[in-house]
């Protein structure tokens, strides 16, 4: 896995305004920055140092989440189209046979999922949107609570509360709190750059098991009805999950890229 760190969003333009400032993909740096917010001191990021099985076993369960930072450039553009297509299919076939029960376990998994949109206006934000889909499901599996007092606290419980991913991220938008708490983050980073713009070419997404199924959680995933999607990549069991999370990430991400050392990957667990 790569040394490099900084996070980025894969499609900020230089026409686009650029609202919050890049993460890095550090336990050093995310972990102060959840406890911070409300998060349990026993809760927080590890560094995942391969995608081997006997390196994966290393990672301490359970685990909740993994994050992935990644060179989007030849990844993103590729990989976005086609799940914007597959997600239009299954939608018109789950409509054409809504008594189909594979359908219907997948509709229930993605109901239970913490996810919100990375909106036009939170550009760099997709490090604190991966900390948010980490905590905010592990949160809606009963791992732990986050006091409603803190500001993450305060975030989840409202936005659980709204209908859509564009809900979840206009909120995220307005959450001064948060984004002062990631700047100030951003700023005591590590990495050549940290707490500029100076980012490159990268960007986070996070893995979870929510209903028995892997979910890939992605903000800037958009769909044909303008509305960001989870994406669903089929059974996986909390047991069984970091090692399916990693097979997705080997296959449809290092695969595109294989020659670019800038890939890491975070694990969020109970320390």
């Amino acid at each position: 896995m790569a040394d490099s760190t900084q996070e980025a969003t894969a499609d900020a333009g230089p026409n686009k305004p650029i609202g919050w400032l890049p993460l890095e993909s550090n336990p050093e740096v995310l972990n102060p920055f959840l406890w911070k917010l409300g998060v349990p001191g026993e809760w927080g990021f590890c560094d995942v140092f391969g995608l081997d099985p006997e390196l994966l076993a290393m990672v301490p369960r359970p685990c909740m989440a993994l994050c992935l930072l990644f060179p989007c450039e030849k990844i993103a553009k590729e990989r976005r189209p086609a799940l914007r297509a597959a997600r239009r299919d299954r939608v018109e076939a789950d409509k054409a046979d809504p008594d189909n029960d594979e359908a219907r376990i997948r509709n229930e998994a993605e109901g239970g999922v913490f996810f919100l949109e990375q909106v036009e206006g939170t550009g760099n934000a997709c490090g604190t949107v991966a900390c948010l889909h980490a905590v905010g499901n592990a949160v809606a599996g009963q791992a732990f609570h986050v006091p409603w007092e803190t500001p993450l606290g305060k975030y989840i419980t409202e936005a659980s509360k709204d209908h859509t991913p564009k809900e979840r991220g206009n909120r995220l938008l307005a959450a001064t709190d948060l984004h002062q708490a990631a700047d100030d983050t951003a700023r005591s980073g590590q990495t050549e750059g940290a707490g500029t713009h100076d980012h490159g070419d990268r960007h986070f997404v996070c893995f979870c098991e929510r209903g028995g199924r892997l979910f890939e959680l992605d903000g800037r995933n958009i769909g044909v009805d303008d509305e960001a999607f989870p994406v669903d990549h089929g059974p996986t069991t909390p047991e069984n999950f970091v090692n399916d999370a990693a097979r997705v990430i080997r296959d449809e991400f290092v695969a595109l890229d294989a020659e670019n050392p800038n890939f890491n990957v975070v694990a969020f667990v109970r320390l």
